[in-house]
């Protein structure tokens, strides 16, 4: 009797709970429904910045900045045409637009999806007041890159890209998301993985009107890393003032470890504009590429040396004994071989002598002679030895290898024989060589500090990590052929006859070398490289100016206002 008992009153608290369940899914349906879609757990992100790119001195050069973006989350959107209505008028912004963010917030129905980022703070304001008439509108707040000094120094820091769907199947792992930013060149791409930050968010209950009445869980932001800059601020604006409108690179660096000190490539170009709304037309300008604004032409250029090179012939033709000191040349103007002419470049020549007068005057007649006398196998084996035809291994992305010349290159490119008037063009940095303002500066440097090839570097310290400092390689150049390339170094800018005269500073003992390379495309490129103090040098200095025509002219004359200024602070 008491099973009976029991298994009725089981039949009719399981017909009981049948009917209510019947109540509550089929007759009440539309109400419990509503009320399902009226009341959501939503995910709010929170941003990660990246870290902060500080100069040597601590002062900020790169950071962040709040930008508040109206988004939408398609679920919570009543009447479409109302919402799209109201977001033209309040934000400004076309219906065609709208529409294709809310095709967008389609595909992600529950999360944020902006509609128009960066907008001011009224505007947010206005929109947080009419939240009951705009469900599904959000203010979400993101953190925005932001280059302080604008086009100063901008080939160093590089710019930031949304990522793609192609790269986003690989950096999914990484925390990536659609719209995150990945470093595209300069220092926000080598760094890119230290700089960038680990998003959080949070896990919120939100009523019919979309505000939140609880929060369920937090999951902390992580910022990135800061980089601090072996960059000094300071002289970089200098150098990147000195450079004006000219097109070309110039850079300062420390002989002794390889520091960074400033580089400037120009034209320029503002990184703001591919992190800021309604800059397509600005983004589109640079990226087609019209001048090459992007190219960092200071570890990317490549170009003729010109007369700089001269000081690798210095080295080749007098560590292989092939010339001396001592050895004299004449010069009336011009060199003969075979039935070919080549040219100085003054026409009535320099007359008799010796090494350290053919560098300070840069006479092309005297190292035709001392590089067919070291011959192509020296020179480019010398060449290579203080730098270049490798890269220098500065911490920037996409540097160039440059091209050092020899008989097996040609042999293997050109299918030809190597020629004996391709040595005189080589003696003089023209023909086949290949080289880059950075590579030169390393040359320069290998002289300065008593012939050792320092690796550049530009970061001194991710976070509270120094990051290793100098690397110095020994070149073999011995101390006596190093003091007499750096005699005539000297007097390349302190004698009153000097082709680097302009790049004299009172005060201060200066040892440069001016270079004029040919191109096809016309007029000369312009060099000048140097360091100082010429006895004990602190600094050295390239400046390349493209079209520039004499190196003797606006390249010293830049070199000298970075020299004199880099006085002013100290450093010499």
């Amino acid at each position: 009797m008491r099973e009976e008992s029991l298994i009725f009153l089981i039949s009719v608290l399981f017909v009981l709970l049948l009917l209510g369940l019947i109540y509550t899914q089929v007759l009440n349906y539309k109400i419990y429904y509503a009320q399902s879609q009226n009341n959501f757990i939503r995910i709010v992100p929170i941003d990660g910045p990246r870290g902060k790119i500080i100069d040597r001195n601590g002062h900020v050069l790169v950071s962040n900045r709040l930008s508040l973006d109206a988004s939408c989350i398609y679920q919570e959107i009543g009447r479409k045409d109302r919402f799209i209505n109201a977001l033209e008028e309040m934000l400004q912004v076309s219906s065609k637009d709208i529409i294709g963010s809310l095709g967008r917030a389609r595909e992600r129905p529950f999360a944020p999806v902006a509609v128009v980022e960066d907008i001011d703070k009224d505007k947010a304001i206005a929109i947080e007041e009419r939240e009951q008439d705009l469900s599904g509108l959000v203010i979400e707040p993101r953190s925005k890159r932001h280059y302080i000094y604008d086009d100063a120094a901008s080939h160093v820091f590089g710019y930031l890209g949304e990522v793609n769907e192609k790269e986003l199947e690989g950096l999914k792992e990484y925390g990536y998301r659609m719209r995150d930013l990945v470093g595209r060149s300069g220092l926000e791409r080598y760094y890119n993985s230290y700089l960038m930050g680990m998003d959080g968010g949070e896990q919120v209950e939100v009523d019919a009107l979309g505000r939140r009445f609880n929060v369920l869980g937090v999951k902390e932001p992580v910022p990135g890393k800061d980089l601090q800059l072996t960059i000094d601020l300071r002289l970089q604006l200098i150098v990147d003032r000195l450079l004006g409108d000219k097109k070309g690179a110039a850079l300062v660096m420390d002989p002794r470890n390889g520091e960074i000190l400033a580089m400037a490539s120009h034209p320029s170009f503002d990184p703001n504009a591919f992190v800021k709304p309604n800059c397509g037309p600005e983004r589109m300008r640079l990226l087609k590429g019209r001048g090459k604004p992007l190219l960092n032409r200071a570890i990317s250029g490549l170009y003729a040396p010109g007369s700089v090179f001269k000081i690798v012939i210095a080295a080749s033709a007098l560590e292989t004994k092939r010339i001396s000191s001592h050895t004299r040349f004449n010069c009336a103007g011009s060199y003969s071989l075979g039935n070919a002419t080549f040219g100085c470049w003054k026409e009535e020549g320099h007359g008799s002598q010796d090494i350290i007068e053919a560098i300070k005057n840069s006479c092309n007649v005297f190292f035709y002679q001392a590089g067919r006398a070291a011959g192509v196998d020296n020179i480019e084996a010398y060449a290579i030895r203080l730098g270049f035809g490798k890269p220098t291994g500065i911490d920037l992305p996409e540097e160039a290898s440059g091209l050092v010349p020899g008989r097996l290159w040609k042999m293997i490119t050109k299918k030809s024989a190597w020629y004996e008037g391709e040595t005189l063009n080589y003696s003089i940095g023209q023909g086949y060589l290949l080289v880059t303002p950075i590579q030169v500066l390393r040359m320069t440097s290998a002289i300065a500090n008593g012939g050792k090839l320092v690796r550049p570097y530009i970061v001194k310290r991710i976070g509270s990590v120094e990051t290793g400092g100098a690397r110095l390689q020994d070149t073999g150049l011995s101390a006596d052929v190093i003091n007499v390339i750096k005699e005539g170094m000297f007097r390349v800018v302190n004698d009153p006859f000097g082709t680097g005269k302009h790049a004299r500073v009172d005060g201060l003992l200066i040892g440069g070398k001016t270079g004029t390379a040919q191109n096809p495309q016309g007029r000369s490129h312009a060099w000048f490289t140097g360091f100082a103090p010429w006895k004990d040098p602190k600094m050295a200095v390239v400046v390349l100016i493209e079209h520039g025509g004499k190196g003797g002219m606006d390249p010293a004359a830049i070199a000298r206002d970075i020299f004199k200024s880099a006085k002013e602070m100290g450093y010499l």
